[in-house]
C-alpha cells in the first residue's frame, strides 16, 4: 500500500538526524518504505549545509548569510530551476534532477564510497548537474574515473554520447565524443534513430568538426611522412644483415603510406597495437630476410604530428559547439515600444497589436476578425473592457516580429500584398496564418509563391526548406521540399550549412520518406517489366524482344538494361526528374552502344523514341512518389514512429 505522502527518504547515509537541510530530487521511480510497489515521487536527502557550501558556488550564494536581498536570492534559485519549502524545522531544496544523479553527486562531495556513473546517459545527466550547481572539483573527478579508469563512451556509442553531451551544453564532453564518432561513416544511414535527439545546430556542429579535424589529420600525416624519408633511418638492424638491407623494402614504405591514408577516414585504425601488425611481415627484395621497422618510434612519429596538429586548432573546434543546449529566448528584453508608422497608424483603429521586437500596428478588430477565426473568437469572448480598465486601447502582444506582422497586415488589408523575399520569411508568414487561422489568407499567399519569379522552393534551398517547415508544423510546404530533396543525394557534405535549420527528428522522418520513395519507385520500374526472365538475345540487344509492360504500344518491345539504367540512377536520387534526366539516358545509351556493339538501340537520330521512353517511366514514377507521405514512410516500422513522432 503506498504511503499517502509525496515523497520518500533516501535513507543512510543521508538521514541523519542533525542535518540541517533537505535537498529533494525529481520525481523519480523509488521503492516507497513497506511497500513492494514503485512509485514516482520525490526522493529527500537529508544533508549539512556545510557540505553544499564547500563543494558549491551556486549552493554556497543561495545559503550563506550574505548581503543579497531576499528577492535576489529567489531570482538565482528560479533560475536553476530550484524550489523552495519547509519539512518540519528543515529548509528543502527541491531541484529537479533525478535521484540516482543527486546520489553521485553527494557521495562526490561526503566522505562515503563514490557511486560513479555506468553508462553514459548517467555519465551525461551527473556532468550537467556538476556543472550547473558550479562544482569543478565534482565535475573534474568523475571525468578522470569516466574518460580514463572505466570509459563509458565507445566509438559504438559514440554519436549517442555526443548528442546527449550537446543537448547538456558540455563542452568538453561534446568535443571528445565528436572526435571518437570518427571512428564512424558520418552517414545518415550510421545514425540511424539515434538522430531523433540530436538538434541541427549539434548535427552542423558535428560536420563542421568532422571537416576541421580530417584536415588537421592530413597536415600531421604530411609532416611525418616527410619527416620519415624513405624509412632507413627507423630500420631495425638485425645480426647478420646485408648491404642490400640498409635501404627497406618498397613495400614497407608503401604500406606505410597506405596506412596513414586509412586514418582519415577511420580514426580508430590509428593504434599502435594495428600499426605493428600491418607492418609485419616483409623481407628484403634480394636476400630474402626479414625486415623490420622500429615501429614503436615510428608509430609514435605518427601520433605526435597527427595529434599536434588536432590539438593546434583544438580552441577553433570547442568554439563549434558554443551555445549548444542552452534555450534562446526569442523575446527581446522589455523596452519603449515604437510605432510602425503609415499605413498602421489610423487614429479610427481600435486595437493595437505589438510584435515581439515592440512595433506596434494600429488596426481594426472588424479587419482582423473577418481574417482570422483566432482574432474573432478572442474580441467576442466574454470579459472586461480595456476602456473600463483604464486602457485607451486593447493591446495584444504577440509572438511574431514586427516584418511577419507587416507581410500579414499587407494580405489581408485592402492594399497590394508584399510577397516576402526569402524563404524564411515566406513560412514565417504561413506559419501565422496557420497558428491564427487564417485560411483563406494561407491559400492566397501559397498561390502568390507558386507565380513568384524566381521560385522560392527549389531543390538548391530543399533541405533549408524542409527543416523550416518542419519547425513551423506546415506540413503542405514540408512535403513539397521533401520531394524536392529527392533530386540531391542526402549526405552531411550536401546538407552542410543547412543542418543548422533541420532537427535530428525531421532528418530522420525525411531519410526514411526517401527510403520508401526509393523503395515504391524500384517497384515501379519492375512492374513495367515482365516477371519472366529475359531471353538471352536481350543482353546484348541484338534484335527487340518482348519483355516490357507498357502503355505505349510502340514500347511493348525492349532491351532489358534500360530497367538496370534507371534502377541505378533511382538508388541515389529517387525523383522521377533525375531518375529520367534526358542526357543522362543519352549517354547511358552510347555507352551501352560502345561497349557491347549493339547497334539497334536507339540510333542517334531516334530521339522521339528516347523522349517517349523517358517520359513513360517519368509519368509512373511521379505517380507513385506523390503517394508516399511522411507518415506512411514511418509506418513500415511502428517502432519507428514512436521515436519520430508523428505528423504534425
Amino acid at each position: 500500500m503506498s504511503l499517502s505522502r509525496d515523497y520518500v527518504n533516501f535513507g543512510p547515509p543521508f538521514d541523519d538526524s542533525d542535518a540541517d537541510i533537505v535537498l529533494r530530487s525529481g520525481f523519480t521511480s523509488a521503492l516507497t518504505p513497506g511497500s513492494t510497489d514503485n512509485h514516482v515521487v520525490p526522493t529527500d536527502f537529508l544533508v549539512h549545509k556545510l557540505f553544499l557550501i564547500k563543494a558549491s558556488s551556486v549552493f554556497k550564494s543561495l545559503l550563506s548569510l550574505g548581503t543579497e536581498t531576499l528577492d535576489q536570492q529567489n531570482a538565482e534559485v528560479l533560475g536553476h530551476g530550484i524550489k523552495r519549502d519547509i519539512q518540519g524545522n528543515l529548509p528543502v531544496l527541491c531541484i529537479p534532477e533525478d535521484r540516482d544523479t543527486v546520489h553521485r553527486i553527494l557521495t562526490a562531495i561526503y566522505p562515503v564510497d563514490i557511486v560513479y556513473p555506468e553508462t553514459f546517459e548517467t555519465m551525461t545527466k551527473t556532468f550537467a548537474a556538476a556543472k550547473k550547481y558550479g562544482m569543478p572539483s565534482v565535475l573534474t573527478l568523475f571525468r578522470i574515473y569516466c574518460n580514463r579508469v572505466a570509459p563509458v563512451v565507445t566509438s559504438e556509442n559514440a554519436f549517442r554520447a555526443y548528442v546527449f553531451a550537446s543537448n547538456e551544453g558540455l563542452k568538453d564532453e561534446a568535443l571528445e565524443t565528436a572526435l571518437l564518432t570518427l571512428s564512424l561513416p558520418q552517414t545518415f544511414e550510421t545514425y540511424g534513430s539515434n538522430l531523433c535527439n540530436a538538434s541541427g545546430p549539434a548535427l552542423r556542429a558535428l560536420w563542421k568538426h568532422r571537416g576541421m579535424v580530417v584536415q588537421a589529420i592530413k597536415r600531421g600525416v604530411d609532416m611525418c611522412l616527410e619527416e620519415v624519408g624513405d624509412l632507413r633511418d627507423w630500420k631495425l638492424h638485425l645480426p647478420g644483415d646485408r648491404n642490400c638491407c640498409i635501404v627497406p623494402a618498397p613495400r614497407l614504405l608503401e604500406q606505410f603510406v597506405l596506412f596513414t591514408k586509412r586514418i582519415p577516414q577511420n580514426f580508430s585504425t590509428m593504434n599502435s597495437s594495428n600499426f605493428v601488425s600491418t607492418m609485419s611481415g616483409f623481407k628484403c627484395v634480394s636476400c630474402k630476410r626479414q625486415q623490420g621497422l622500429d615501429n614503436l618510434r615510428l608509430f609514435d612519429c605518427l601520433e605526435r604530428h597527427v595529434r599536434g596538429q588536432i590539438e593546434q586548432i583544438h580552441d577553433e573546434l570547442l568554439s563549434l559547439f558554443d551555445g549548444l543546449g542552452e534555450d534562446i529566448d526569442p523575446q527581446p528584453s522589455g523596452g519603449q515600444s515604437t510605432n510602425f508608422g503609415a499605413p498602421f497608424d489610423r487614429r479610427d483603429s481600435d486595437v493595437t497589436i505589438r510584435s515581439c521586437d515592440r512595433v506596434d500596428f494600429q488596426v481594426h478588430k472588424a479587419i482582423l476578425g473577418i481574417a482570422s477565426a483566432a482574432f474573432e473568437d478572442m474580441f467576442t469572448a466574454p470579459g472586461p473592457s480595456p476602456h473600463g480598465q483604464g486602457q485607451v486601447k486593447q493591446v495584444i502582444d504577440l509572438t511574431e516580429d514586427s516584418k511577419t506582422l507587416h507581410h500579414l497586415l499587407f494580405m489581408i488589408y485592402p492594399m497590394d500584398p508584399i510577397v516576402p523575399d526569402t524563404l524564411e520569411d515566406a513560412l514565417s508568414l504561413l506559419s501565422a496564418c496557420q497558428k491564427y487561422q487564417m485560411d483563406s489568407t494561407a491559400t492566397r499567399i501559397r498561390a502568390l509563391m507558386r507565380a513568384r519569379t524566381p521560385l522560392l522552393f527549389t531543390s538548391e534551398s530543399s533541405f533549408r526548406a524542409y527543416g523550416i517547415a518542419r519547425r513551423y508544423h506546415l506540413e503542405e510546404e514540408a512535403l513539397l521540399s521533401a520531394r524536392l530533396t529527392l533530386e540531391r543525394l542526402m549526405t552531411f557534405e550536401v546538407c552542410g550549412e543547412d543542418l543548422r535549420f533541420i532537427s535530428g527528428a525531421d532528418l530522420f522522418r525525411l531519410y526514411e520518406y526517401r527510403k520508401e520513395c526509393t523503395g515504391v519507385a524500384k517497384e515501379c520500374v519492375d512492374e513495367m517489366t515482365d516477371d519472366r526472365p529475359p531471353p538471352i538475345p536481350s543482353i546484348r540487344c541484338p534484335g527487340l524482344v518482348p519483355i516490357g509492360r507498357y502503355d505505349t504500344e510502340e514500347l511493348q518491345s525492349v532491351p532489358r538494361w534500360w530497367h538496370g539504367h534507371f534502377l541505378r540512377r533511382i538508388a541515389f536520387q529517387p525523383s522521377p526528374k533525375i531518375v529520367t534526366d534526358r542526357p543522362a539516358f543519352e549517354r547511358a545509351i552510347a555507352s551501352h552502344r560502345t561497349q557491347s556493339g549493339c547497334l539497334v538501340c536507339l540510333q542517334p537520330d531516334e530521339t522521339r523514341i528516347d523522349n517517349t521512353i523517358c517520359a513513360a517511366f517519368e509519368a509512373k514514377l511521379s505517380g507513385v512518389i506523390e503517394q508516399v507521405c511522411f507518415d506512411c514512410a514511418l509506418g513500415r516500422t511502428p517502432e519507428l514512429m514512436c521515436i519520430a513522432g508523428p505528423s504534425q
